[in-house]
Formats: structure tokens, C-alpha cells, sequence
């Protein structure tokens, strides 16, 4: 990525940054009605967690096939995709360490969460979103004038977004900002600067989200953060029920005796 991109871009002065903070902390609030279902809903369906362990390596090379996914479903939620574009994205992220293309199990049970949650936030902020490089960028329009400037651009707003800490929240509006981003350059007939869009998310990525995600086990962290996992009953809250209940089954038939000896009684 190159510096020299920097002068182009408005830095932690831009307002997308804390709106995109608001927008994320908003939109992670009502996680539990979002993120699920399909190829690109907002359905509700609980997916199987896949167990294994997450090494940085990995979570970079996932990270990496979902961005190329969640631009992919982005271009074409906004009518942009063709076949060109599409082969331009497989092979921006084939060379994703030993992942399959589409970037294995850990994508696919991701990405629909991921995905779901985007399209949350760019419905609640629709105008946040969209011709992002107009708001983060000094050139005229919005103007992307070199490969490395989309980079540079994401790199410079993500390094403010996540200067106070990360959430889950502020992951989901990377990458629909790096969506928007991948809208603009379609839209400026610069499909060549995809790739650098991606491998500046991947970056991002690696410098500041690597060992966050790898403490939260990996990209399907996300699956437990939306969908919470039961509280599990320790040993003592066991012996604890399993007491209650026999004093209950004593008390009733002590009760039941009772009356079954006054019952004697009387007649």
C-alpha cells in the first residue's frame, strides 16, 4: 500500500468515522433480529458453531475471502456485478493460504451473519454507506486516481474507527464501508482497483483485528455473539435442583400420608 496515497484521504477528521462508530454500536445492539438467513437476508435461522482452532493466519485468510464475498454481494445488490468483475474477485482471493475458493466451511457459516448484518446497517444509515470515497477523500468527486489510493483511504479510516477498541459492530462497518467503496470504483470504471481493496482490508485485518478475533475464536465468533449460548448448569446448580426436587417429592407424599391417615381416621 502506498503512502503517498495518504494526502488524498481527510484522515480521523472525516465524519463517516464517527458515524460509522454511532451506526455500528446501533446496529449491534439489535443483533439478535439480524444477520442469519440466506445468501444475503435477515433471517433468524441458528447455525451449527464449527469447532477447531483459529490461528491469526487463518482468520487473515478468511477475512480475506469474506471481504471478496461481501463486495461480491454488494456489487450485485446494486446491480453492478457482471462476469468480468466476478473473475477479477475469485482471483483477488484464490491465493488465500490453502482455502478453497469461497474460502471454506468457516465462510460459508460466517458470511450469511456477516452479510445480513451489513445490509442492517446500510438500511438504517442509508446514506453513510453509499459514494464513500466523496466522503472520505479530498479529491474533486470523490476521484480515485491510482490503484493503492482505495487502500490507503480504508487503511486511514479504519485505523480511527478502531482507535478506541473493537467491536463486532465496528468489523460489520468495515466491511460495508469497503462495500461502498467497491460500488465507487465500479462506478468510476475502475474494476482493476478491486484487488487493492481487498488486500487493504486484508491488511486491516492483520494490524488490528487479527488477535481480537483469534480471542473470540475466529470469524465464527460472530455466530455466538448473535446468537448467545445457553448458560451452562454448574455441578453445584445441579445438586442444588436435584435437593429441591426430592424435598418436594418428600413434602408431597408426607402431605399425601396426612391425608391418607385422617382419611382412616374419620371413617
Amino acid at each position: 500500500m502506498s503512502s503517498s496515497s495518504g494526502s488524498s484521504s481527510r484522515g480521523a477528521s472525516s465524519p463517516i468515522v464517527a458515524a460509522a462508530v454511532a451506526a455500528a454500536t446501533a446496529a449491534i445492539a439489535s443483533s439478535p433480529r439480524i444477520g442469519g438467513g440466506g445468501s444475503g437476508g435477515t433471517g433468524t435461522t441458528k447455525r451449527t458453531p464449527i469447532h477447531h482452532l483459529t490461528t491469526s493466519q487463518d482468520v487473515i485468510n478468511q477475512g480475506k475471502c469474506l471481504c471478496g464475498e461481501y463486495i461480491r454481494a454488494r456489487l450485485k445488490r446494486s446491480g453492478l456485478l457482471n462476469r468480468k468483475i466476478l473473475q477479477r474477485l475469485r482471483s483477488s482471493t484464490e491465493g488465500s493460504g490453502a482455502l478453497p475458493i469461497g474460502g471454506g466451511a468457516v465462510v460459508r457459516e460466517a458470511f450469511p451473519i456477516l452479510h445480513g448484518m451489513g445490509i442492517e446497517l446500510e438500511r438504517m444509515h442509508p446514506r453513510l454507506y453509499i459514494n464513500v470515497s466523496r466522503q472520505i477523500s479530498n479529491e474533486p468527486w470523490g476521484e480515485l486516481t491510482e490503484p493503492d489510493t482505495v487502500g490507503c483511504l480504508l487503511h486511514v479510516v479504519a485505523k480511527d474507527l478502531f482507535k478506541t477498541g473493537v467491536t463486532w459492530g465496528k468489523v460489520i462497518s468495515l466491511f460495508a464501508i469497503a462495500g461502498g467503496l467497491a460500488v465507487d470504483c465500479v462506478r468510476q470504471d475502475h474494476c482493476d482497483y478491486l484487488q487493492q481493496l481487498i488486500e487493504g482490508t486484508t491488511d486491516v485485518i492483520e494490524e488490528d483485528l487479527s488477535a481480537w478475533l483469534v480471542e473470540r475464536g475466529g470469524w465464527l465468533g460472530l455466530q455466538d455473539h448473535v446468537y448467545p449460548q445457553p448458560a451452562e448448569i454448574t455441578l453445584a446448580g445441579w445438586l442444588t435442583i436435584t435437593v429441591a426436587t426430592l424435598a418436594l417429592i418428600y413434602l408431597v407424599s408426607l402431605f399425601l400420608k396426612l391425608i391418607g391417615t385422617n382419611y382412616l381416621t374419620e371413617s
